[in-house]
């Protein structure tokens, strides 16, 4: 939260929810009070539609480039890049972003955080409408989610009470467990409720994601994306459910296997950010693209597992031709040549590391996007799925190969975890591009159910999605080796980051600001949440690691 949001905040302005509770607190804020405004809004859709815009700044900005450079789906190769991909992210590289958790639309660049998400819930109540209740929750599950993963503790119960401008951190698990109440609420109570003036967004006609889908329609979606969002941090706080930490639920695994199972139930309901062709409309990462041509590039580690599991027929070569362009010659795999982490070259690669075993050809890298057909290289209108079939039903997999015996080899196959994998390389779908769905089919062989081939068939159907950081420190999978120091022909000494610094202002304005977290270790990039039990391995590129497929 920024200085100024602070001094708002003292003035009247809400932000977070208070653990499960529906009502804000604090003078100045009622159901038919805008504080923002001198005329009070009537109507939900205004704020609503800033929600949805607001979340691909969050989803497919800075956040998610740090998270898919620290997993090594891309490598930054030049300019500010360079040094994220190195691990050199400060608090003011994060401020904008944890500032939209928390900002309003009009406040903060990007907006559509908890002050707007509950704004718009108090007009829903105002109007008894649950619907709309229900759906804002399932936002401000996501968005709040989304903050725990990356920054670990944060404000949360306190940060819902308008008179305290200085609230203090939560548990990571704490949130996420008031997170799990306000899904349940949603998928219990709010979003089954029928008759009366349950139109929900319709009645504003403010529906981006799902638009076109009547009242019936949104309430059924939107069920399962609640479900997935509760299989997602189910599996979350997995390891520290079985290890006993204090804050952790019970049994997380079993929860996670039954709400993937009543999750996004078919690739046509992938959640994804609205886009469109406009200027304004572009997808982020095709905006930072464009603007900073040669900042960033395929990482090798995604590469290399692609062409692996073509080479042993478990892929075909349509997600690696739709991912990025070839280096050269036809567009065959061997075509394909992703940057190590930095760009770095002259390392010493033998052995297993993925990111380790790529090479140039002829000095030539991949770039992204096809040039007829591609990620990179469209309109701009690609609306890449933030929440998907392809995760549920690999959550699933997850969850029962760990129930049924699967134990610390993550090369073992779970025969109970098959099933899933299985539906997950059926008719796989990344989002729509202009419209269109992008489909790829079916996946040829059949992988068998092992830790390691599902987290990598994962890795690679979640291209650019955060959420593959939250799996890598969960897993250590795939298999990644640091970031070289500039220079250097070994990889550093130090374990991948495990989180992102809080933003300068919040430690500038907030002296509640931690040093330690919950988990009981210093607060620094590299140090690990209460969700994780140790940081992975420090694991160099002439290490040996079994292959999986």
């Amino acid at each position: 939260m920024r200085h100024s949001l602070r001094v708002l905040l003292g003035l009247g302005l809400a932000l977070g929810a208070a653990g499960c509770s529906d009502y804000l607190s604090g003078p100045g804020v009622s159901s038919t009070q805008d504080p923002n405004n001198p005329l009070s809004l009537k109507k939900a859709g205004p704020l609503y539609i800033g929600i949805q815009q607001g979340m691909p700044t969050q989803f497919e900005g800075q956040l998610a480039r740090f998270a898919a450079e620290y997993t090594q789906q891309i490598a930054g190769i030049s300019r500010q890049q360079l040094g994220f991909d190195r691990y050199q992210a400060s608090p003011p590289d994060v401020d904008t972003y944890w500032d939209a958790v928390y900002g309003s639309s009009i406040f903060v660049t990007g907006g559509g955080g908890l002050l707007d998400i509950h704004k718009a819930q108090q007009i829903a109540r105002s109007t008894s409408d649950s619907l709309y209740i229900g759906i804002l929750k399932v936002y401000e599950a996501l968005v709040v989610g989304y903050a725990a993963a990356l920054f670990g503790d944060i404000p949360y119960r306190e940060a819902a009470d308008s008179t305290i401008p200085q609230p203090h951190f939560d548990p990571q698990l704490q949130v996420y467990g008031d997170l799990q109440a306000q899904l349940d609420s949603a998928l219990n109570i709010y979003l089954p409720a029928t008759g009366g003036p349950n139109f929900g967004p319709n009645r504003d006609v403010a529906e981006l994601v799902y638009g076109g889908r009547g009242t019936a329609g949104l309430r059924a979606v939107y069920k399962e994306v609640a479900a997935s969002l509760k299989a997602r941090y189910f599996l979350h706080v997995g390891a520290a459910s079985v290890a006993g930490r204090p804050g952790a639920p019970p049994a997380a695994y079993d929860s996670a296997f039954k709400y993937a199972q009543l999750g996004i139930s078919t690739p046509d309901d992938d959640f994804f950010a609205f886009h469109d062709a406009t200027g304004v409309g572009v997808n982020i990462w095709i905006q930072f693209y464009g603007a900073r041509f040669g900042d960033i590039g395929p990482g090798a580690a995604l590469v290399e597992i692609m062409k692996r599991m073509q080479a042993n027929g478990f892929d075909d070569n349509q997600r690696l031709a739709y991912y990025w362009f070839p280096a050269d010659g036809t567009g065959a795999p061997d075509d394909f040549f992703g940057y190590r982490p930095g760009g770095a070259t002259g390392l010493t690669t033998t052995g297993g590391i993925y990111n380790g075993s790529g090479s140039a050809l002829d000095g030539a890298y991949s770039d992204f996007g096809n040039a007829s057909l591609g990620f990179f290289q469209g309109s701009g209108n690609v609306r890449n799925p933030l929440i998907s079939y392809a995760e549920a039903q690999l959550i699933a997999a997850e969850a029962a190969w760990r129930l049924n015996g699967g134990g610390a080899d993550p090369t073992v196959v779970v025969v109970a975890a098959q099933p899933f994998l299985d539906a997950a390389r059926k008719n796989r779908h990344f989002g729509v591009e202009d419209g269109t769905p992008v489909t790829f089919g079916d996946a040829p062989g059949t992988l068998l159910a092992s830790l390691q081939n599902i987290m990598e068939e994962k890795y690679i159907a979640l291209f650019l999605n955060p959420e593959v950081w939250s799996d890598y420190r969960r897993t250590c999978l795939p298999s990644l080796a640091p970031a070289p120091a500039a220079g250097a022909t070994t990889p550093g000494t130090s374990a991948i980051p495990g989180r992102l610094p809080y933003g300068q202002t919040e430690i500038n304005a907030n002296p509640n600001t931690p040093a330690t977290s919950s988990a009981g270790v210093p607060i620094t990039s590299n140090s690990i949440n209460a969700t994780e039990l140790a940081p992975c391995p420090v694991l160099n590129y002439t290490t040996s690691v079994p292959l999986a497929n």
